[in-house]
């Protein structure tokens, strides 16, 4: 009680700050303070971006950072797009097969597609794009299972794996399609773009703001909103504050206690919007005393997920039992369940089994960056403490670092994962970052990659599923939500991977 008493006081406090600070009703860009348009129908739009950006290029150094990506998905284009529902879609490839030994893909490419330098797109642009990309180590994910790529066309593109990789069409979608032409002739993609998605760039600057125009001669429809501007905005109150006065038009709320006072105004567009990203804790398998099930079970019930989730995400979030969720393929509402509910007794009787009768001290938790990790980590102590069980918080700036390198006993963590559970191999065959190794994971991990049949596929990871809640290796929180908040006259449509949560060709004004 004490604990929902003080979180409704600090957002009733935080309410009141933004509330003075909101107090200016000035409009920008025909904007006025409620965030609806007036005058004529608005021809352009500007949205919030958190960080400054790093790189334009598709494919290098930082390509995988979000902030980037929200620039470079409104320039280039991939063979295929995976929507909401996890299923693939043909975007730069009308089509395509797969042989029957899992090997070959064969995909035959729209025609008349446009680079934004008035070059036509051809197969050896593809072919060239995968070649490129595959230099890159940030997206060798993707690219780890191809053996060979090649232009049999102008127009047909083949992909030839090492092994058989039933997933393999969803990763089609991270490799954007550049001009072969453009990047020969010695333009660099750091700072310039050439891509043939719906807009194209006007001018950039890494840390402040980038400029896009419609691209007239794009393959499909032209886009309803001629000119998108993005805007960096560091400080997320600085943000909301910058939304309510008309400065943006579409903002996701990196400071969560905005959203709410912004949901209940009713002046608003808002959603709610799933991520493909668990927040977690870590637990080092290999070391004592953790390397005892029965003490990573005590653990387990002694998560107090629904306190976590209101103290550290405003309960902007839903609670997690795996590294994924639903949405992801194979994984089913049967075994997307809570294995191990918060009950004290259930630990103590766990802890008990482990050899700990009496609890202990389990050392240093290292906390990550962010501050969610620190406040759920608060919840997790207090509850430990009820256990006999004690631990030190400890901030680290290389907590990833030291995870991925094994160098801890507990630490908070955030990973990502995608519309298919094969992903989520990352996190559980060796070498990933909990330590832990079942050698029978790793077995039904690649045999459920190679199996071709879908059915087939869903039981194998429903196998694996099984014995990880069994294993209880690490302990998954919450899949937290993004709070998006846009003007009322326009239209938009936030989707549920993080690396591609909107598109301005799908806005518009009314």
């Amino acid at each position: 009680m004490k604990k929902k008493l003080s979180l409704l006081l600090a957002m009733l406090l935080l309410v009141s700050v933004l509330a003075l600070g909101c107090s200016s009703d000035t409009g920008t860009a025909g904007n006025e303070g409620d965030g609806e348009t007036s005058g004529e129908k608005r021809d352009d739009v500007i949205i919030y971006v958190e960080n400054p950006w790093s790189s334009l290029d598709p494919h290098g150094t930082g390509a995988t950072t979000y902030v980037n990506m929200y620039l470079t998905n409104q320039m280039y284009e991939s063979l295929t797009y995976v929507n909401d529902a996890g299923e693939v879609t043909p975007v730069l490839a009308k089509d395509w097969t797969v042989s029957d030994d899992g090997l070959v893909y064969t995909f035959n490419l729209q025609e008349g597609v446009k680079f934004h330098n008035g070059e036509e797109m051809k197969a050896s642009d593809v072919a060239y794009s995968y070649e490129r990309a595959m230099g890159f180590p940030e997206l060798e994910t993707y690219y780890a299972p191809i053996a060979s790529v090649a232009a049999t066309g102008d127009y047909t593109f083949e992909i030839t794996l090492k092994y058989a990789f039933a997933p393999f069409l969803t990763y089609t979608e991270n490799i954007p399609v550049v001009s072969e032409k453009y990047v020969e002739e010695g333009n660099s993609l750091l700072d310039t773009a050439c891509g043939t998605g719906p807009y194209q760039l006007v001018d950039f600057d890494m840390n402040t703001e980038c400029n896009m125009t419609r691209f007239d001669d794009y393959w499909k429809e032209p886009a309803s909103i001629k000119d998108a501007k993005f805007k960096v905005i560091t400080e997320g109150t600085t943000a909301v504050v910058a939304f309510e006065s008309g400065e943006l038009d579409f903002i996701f709320c990196f400071n969560v206690s905005a959203f709410a006072p912004l949901e209940e105004s009713g002046k608003y567009n808002t959603m709610l919007g799933s991520t493909y990203h668990t927040a977690h804790i870590l637990m080092n398998n290999k070391v004592e005393p953790l390397d005892n099930v029965h003490m990573r079970r005590a653990l387990a019930h002694a998560t107090d997920r629904e306190t976590m989730i209101e103290i550290a995400y405003e309960g902007l979030a839903t609670p997690a039992y795996l590294m994924a969720n639903t949405s992801t393929f194979g994984v089913t509402e049967e075994n997307f369940v809570n294995a191990y509910p918060y009950d004290l007794d259930l630990a103590r009787e766990e802890l008990a089994a482990a050899g700990y009768p009496d609890g202990l001290d389990l050392g240093t938790m290292t906390i990550m960056g962010g501050t969610y990790h620190e406040k759920y980590a608060q919840v997790f102590q207090q509850s430990l403490s009820e256990i006999g069980v004690t631990i030190e918080l400890q901030a680290s700036e290389t907590a990833v670092a030291d995870a991925t390198a094994h160098d801890y006993t507990l630490c908070t963590m955030g990973n990502g994962f995608t519309s298919d559970f094969a992903y989520n191999s990352s996190h559980y065959v060796p070498d990933n970052m909990m330590n832990y190794d079942n050698p029978e994971v790793t077995a039904l991990f690649e045999e459920a990659a190679q199996e071709q049949d879908s059915d087939r596929r869903l039981e194998l990871y429903g196998q694996v599923i099984q014995i990880i809640q069994e294993d209880c290796p690490n302990i998954p929180i919450f899949n937290k939500q993004i709070p998006w908040v846009w003007a009322k006259d326009l239209n938009a449509t936030p989707h549920i991977n993080s690396g591609h949560p909107y598109y301005v060709y799908e806005m518009s004004w009314n």
